[in-house]
């Protein structure tokens, strides 16, 4: 056992495909459950930040860029005030009111900005862990998620009254559908 902690081997790079040998490998202590690791040389610490920098396609969004989670943060903000705001026309209302139609129509103004500018933000693939930044790989996976809930959550209520009929009380149930906007709460704190 006294070999493992005096013989010092440097780590060599193996190349994709290769298979390490012993030489290849630093030798740890036996308490860790294995004789040698590769992690020193491949893995960085735990925490470790890479100051690298994301290269994604041209007109592709990265998610971890500090602007996009300052936009992401606003919209929960927005989300709060459309919580705070949908119950008490659902419960109060019948007609919308004039001022807070048109608070309403501005943040469904930045929230059909969202939808437009999610076909453009890369995402993270839960296999692999890399960013795909491929156009169509993205809107495919955004219209058949989130698309058509985020189309309905931010269409404007006036629509709404016009389409519906009066006898069903459309104006309130819409306004409920906005409570959907609540996941961007739980997905920024998810991250």
């Amino acid at each position: 056992m006294s070999f493992m902690t005096e013989k010092k081997v440097s780590f060599v790079p193996i190349l994709c495909g290769g298979k390490p040998s012993v030489q290849d490998m630093e030798p740890i202590s036996v308490e860790d459950g294995s004789h040698y690791s590769l992690s020193n040389g491949v893995l960085p610490s735990l925490g470790a930040r890479s100051n690298r920098a994301v290269i994604l396609n041209r007109c592709i969004i990265c998610p971890f860029d500090p602007l996009y989670r300052a936009w992401e943060t606003f919209l929960v903000l927005l989300v709060f005030y459309t919580a705070w705001v949908s119950p008490f026309e659902f419960g109060l209302l019948q007609k919308s009111v004039k001022g807070l139609s048109v608070a309403d129509n501005i943040v469904n103004a930045f929230f059909a900005i969202d939808i437009v500018l999610t076909f453009f933000v890369a995402y993270l693939n839960k296999q692999t862990f890399l960013l795909i930044d491929d156009q169509k790989m993205i809107a495919s996976r955004y219209l058949k998620t989130w698309f058509l809930f985020d189309v309905i959550s931010t269409t404007p209520s006036e629509i709404v009254e016009k389409i519906v009929p009066d006898n069903i009380g459309a104006y309130g149930l819409f306004n409920m559908l906005r409570l959907w906007r609540l996941r961007r709460v739980s997905k920024m704190f998810a991250r």
